[in-house]
This record gives structure tokens, sequence and C-alpha cells, in this order.
């Protein structure tokens, strides 16, 4: 892994796209639970990417991120205060691949913390982020968690209804779009666990 981190922090923007590829492969390929040493130095090489003028390095990252808190959930954890930020700022990213991969990594992290923690954290920064795209992502991002998690984790719908309710008086057509669409999504589950209750 070090070389490939080695690589990745490259001058050269084909040698970083070599590296973070190389990293991602490693990562998905891996078995093996990750060091705090090198989560550490994973996330601090991967947050300097993320801002790379290369869509396809801060893609990469991201991806490379996300295999790596599935490898060691509990040490990434230390780092949520760096990365959620980082990550919510790429849901603003002008190439549709590298809002997908911050979406990816976002669900992710809620997989291996807890979808209502990670909700509240990033949202902090991205329902009223002054980029559109960024509050859209991110009304995205929460509709797919509802449909992932919303069964298992209860307190999710109450932390994420009153800023979406917030978001339908958004300045933005797809925020509210996207805010309707978590709407409907959240009214689905709670249909469904009543009729399931009863």
């Amino acid at each position: 892994m070090e070389e490939a981190l080695e690589l990745a922090r490259a001058k050269d923007t084909k040698e970083r796209m070599a590296g973070v590829e190389r990293l991602h492969h490693l990562l998905e390929s891996s078995r093996k639970a990750l060091s705090s040493a090198e989560v550490t130095s994973l996330v601090d090489c991967c947050l300097d990417l993320l801002k790379d003028n290369n869509f396809r390095v801060s893609q990469g990252s991201l991806q490379a991120l996300a295999s790596a808190a599935v490898l060691s959930g509990d040490h990434f954890k230390l780092h949520f205060n760096a990365l959620v930020p980082a990550v919510v700022e790429r849901l603003g990213d002008g190439k549709q691949p590298v809002r997908d991969a911050a979406r990816r990594l976002l669900l992710t992290l809620m997989e291996v913390s807890s979808p209502t923690i990670i909700v509240e954290r990033a949202g902090s920064y991205a329902w009223t982020h002054k980029s559109w795209r960024v509050r859209e992502e991110f009304a995205r991002t929460v509709t797919s968690a509802i449909s992932l998690f919303a069964s298992t984790e209860l307190p999710l719908q109450r932390v994420i209804l009153p800023p979406i309710l917030q978001m339908l008086n958004d300045s933005n057509h797809g925020v509210r779009e996207a805010a309707i669409l978590c709407i409907e999504d959240i009214r689905r589950k709670i249909m469904a666990s009543m009729h399931g209750a009863g």
C-alpha cells in the first residue's frame, strides 16, 4: 500500500491516476483489516487527492476510501471530522462519476458506523450548502439511505424529515425535485412498516 500511496502523491497526473487505481485495486482485493496507522496515511493522502483537478483522481480516491472503510470501519471513525465535510464537497463536483462515488462513500460510511450519525454530520454541511448541486445530491443520498437503512434505523427519518421539508422551498428546481422524491420514499417506508405491523 505504501508504494501505491507514494505514486498517488506524484506530481505527474498520470502517475497519480495510476497510484489511485492501484490503491483502489489493492483495497478491493484485500481481506485484511487496515491498521490505525494505515488508515491515517490513506485518509491523509486521499483528502489531498479529493481536491485534485483531474476528476479520475478524485473519483478514484473516493472509491479507495469506500473500500478502506469496509476493511476498517472502527479506525475510520476517528477521521470522520475531516472526511465527511470533504466528501460532502465532492457531491457538488462538475462530473457525475465523482458525485456518484461521493454518494457511495457516504452510504458506505453509514454502513460501517451509523446512518443517523453520518446523516447528521454530513447534513450539517450539506442541507444548506451554497452549491445547489451539493444540496440536490445529498437529498438523493438520504433517499438511498432510507431505502437501505430505514427499517433497521428508526431515528433516521426523524433526522431527515425537518431539513428535507425545508428543501421544498429551495430556489433550485433540481433540489426541490430531489426533496419530493425523498419525502415520497419516507412515506412509502412508513406505510409499509404500518402494514407490516398490522
